[in-house]
């Protein structure tokens, strides 16, 4: 790589900026990582990489890293990736991103590469440019370079990749290449914000469609369609990895475009989900003969409070919060921490926290989740036969 492309500065302690530096550490490349709220430069060198494997693991060890004022982060950087964890509403999402993009294009070099891997709606890049335009003096293009890489939640994967130039450098892509995995092909920036909305306006579509059919049918149509739907399973997980996304794009789009109607349907739809869950829940538990003053609901679900978008975070507290309306005793259970241990051979606890004396219901969110219960339960809790429910499209019940 060219040496006028390191070193590199990630900013934001996220676990996409940490996989970004991962990456680049099997290069040998010069890494920092800046924690946007204490805005401190942290030295990422190889064998830290190779020790820690998550943001999570690197925290709880405490490991020594060599530390440095963000300034001088940021103004070394011939390379600069922007990975922030964004935990606030989407309505206040733009103005949050602007804050920190000024944070540090105030101390930002003459021919450093900017990559921003967060979702923008159509135009949101070239708002982001005549930003750092206006901060700087800098012109796009010329004294800095700008890189478009939204990134598949919780990896190092850019979807699209847009460019402010259409002549792209050879060290520039080398420098992409060393960061990301399988790189797409560099298109022009507008080009690829459009894809990128296609693409994730699709995908909604097509998950709204399969929620609104499945609630649509009655209990004996959901057992005749079982058979059909077994290998096609949507899980909550799917559901809210680009929920961010897709707020982002409608909250772009003007009132009376045909788009922002499509996109505005697209939500609220899915806000219906919790109201699909719940009464599912509830029916299950009546078709058990349950009571709900002797029921436990366990919600698992493994969410990397790392990631860049807070969604899965935020629709958890929703989901319990809708569930209380069926039985007052809710639990969650993160698996993250649980597997760690288990890797470590630590003396954690193991074993879901599912209760002695009462009925146990437990809500899997995803793939990953329900293959941990399924088998946490028959190996390590064979004397709890509880109710496993999979929170997906459609809902479906595993004893």
């Amino acid at each position: 790589m060219s040496k006028r492309l390191t070193p590199v500065t990630i900013f934001g302690l996220s676990t996409e900026g940490y996989k970004i530096a991962s990456s680049l550490s099997s290069y040998n490349l010069q890494t920092t990582i800046v924690d946007e709220n204490l805005n401190v430069g942290m030295q990422l060198k190889r064998d830290i990489l190779e020790r820690f494997d998550s943001v999570a693991a690197l925290l709880e060890d405490e490991a020594l890293l060599g530390l440095e004022p963000i300034e001088d982060a940021i103004s070394k950087a011939k390379c600069l990736f922007f990975t922030p964890k964004i935990r606030i509403r989407e309505t206040e999402a733009k103005s949050t991103i602007g804050l920190r993009l000024k944070t540090i294009v105030k101390n930002l070099s003459k021919g450093t590469v900017i990559v921003n891997t967060l979702p923008t709606s159509y135009g949101g890049n070239r708002e982001n440019v005549s930003l750092i335009e206006k901060l700087t003096g800098l012109e796009a293009g010329a004294s800095f370079d700008y890189i478009y890489a939204p990134l598949v939640p919780g990896t190092n994967k850019p979807l699209v990749l847009g460019s402010i130039r259409v002549d792209v450098d050879k060290a520039l892509i080398e420098c992409l290449k060393s960061a990301l995995t399988d790189m797409p092909k560099i298109l022009p920036l507008q080009l690829a914000e459009l894809i990128y909305s296609k693409h994730i306006i699709e995908k909604y579509n097509s998950i709204i469609t399969e929620l609104e059919f499945f609630e649509m049918l009655d209990k004996e149509s959901k057992l005749a369609l079982k058979g059909f739907t077994k290998n096609h399973e949507v899980y909550l997980e799917s559901m809210v990895d680009n929920l961010f996304d897709i707020k982002v794009i409608a909250d772009a789009l003007k009132t009376g475009e045909p788009m922002r109607y499509m996109v505005t349907g697209i939500l609220k739809s899915f806000e219906s989900y919790f109201k699909y869950v719940v009464n599912e829940v509830r029916s299950i538990i009546r078709d058990e003969g349950l009571k709900a003053s002797r029921t436990r609901i366990l919600v698992v679900w493994s969410i990397d409070p790392f990631e860049i978008r807070g969604d899965k975070m935020s629709t958890l507290s929703t989901l319990v919060e809708k569930l209380h309306d069926c039985v007052g005793d809710i639990a969650t259970f993160n698996a993250i921490p649980y597997l760690r241990a288990l890797r470590l051979e630590s003396g954690m606890k193991r074993g879901l926290p599912l209760s002695m004396d009462k009925e146990n219901v437990i809500l899997a969110c995803s793939e990953d989740d329900f293959e941990l219960v399924f088998k946490n339960t028959k190996i390590e809790r064979p004397e709890i036969r509880p109710i496993i429910i999979k929170a997906n499209l459609p809902i479906e019940v595993v004893k």
